[in-house]
């Protein structure tokens, strides 16, 4: 056996020992305990992994990693118009989390992007429900409202909503100053009330003062 024979088979078990390593590693898997594996192979989707350590098939086989904690999506400030046609501009908050991430990745692109424009829809619609007066007085049950509206959405998606926010209703300025002109005008009615049932309490009890003397 000359040298070049014995350099081949060299080569040939290196190569070997190369690709054995290689396809090792390939087919281990560890998928971390907040995190669900989507195992596709030769492009097709096989079943999700749950936490620890995988096997699969080497070179062919694909695993997406999604992320199970609650996750925040801030759908930004938005003017939106109330029903009684006040505009207005309204903040708020959408937590969710994902539990079947394959229907994520194969039915929608860019799903945090999607349901940005999905909430922010979604807000615009419920707004046109409330005049201006109600949707600040009863935020709460805009809220729920909201929270169902965003959870018929999600669910198809393989995600869940766990909580929605209502962080801020700040009316337009014209409009924002009429409330608070309003505001500013019931609180003065209040006092003058009040400060004409204190005179007549004063002027009753004088009375009964007199008539005791």
């Amino acid at each position: 056996m000359d040298i070049l024979e014995i350099g081949l088979i060299a080569s040939i078990v290196i190569l070997t020992l190369v690709l054995f390593v290689w396809a090792l590693f390939s087919s281990l898997i560890i998928v971390q305990g907040y995190e669900i594996g989507v195992y596709m192979r030769f492009g097709r989707h096989v079943r999700n992994l749950r936490p620890g350590v995988h096997l699969v098939t080497p070179f062919v086989s694909r695993v997406f990693r999604a992320d199970t904690r609650i996750q925040t999506l801030d759908p930004g400030r938005q003017e939106i118009m109330s029903k009684d046609l006040s505009p207005t501009v309204v903040e708020t908050l959408v937590q969710y989390r994902l539990t079947e991430p394959d229907k994520c990745i194969f039915k929608i692109e860019k799903y945090r992007s999607a349901f940005t424009q999905i909430a922010q829809a979604n807000m615009r619609k419920i707004a046109l429900l409330y005049d201006l007066e109600d949707l600040i007085r009863h935020q709460g049950k805009v809220n729920d409202e909201f929270r169902k509206t965003m959870a018929a959405e999600a669910g198809p998606f393989g995600i869940e909503i766990v909580r929605t926010e209502i962080k801020d209703i700040d009316p337009a300025g014209p409009i924002k100053a009429a409330i608070e002109d309003r505001i500013a005008a019931e609180r003065e009615r209040q006092a003058m009330i009040l400060r004409a049932d204190g005179r007549k309490r004063a002027l009753i009890m004088e009375n009964e003062g007199r008539r005791t003397m």
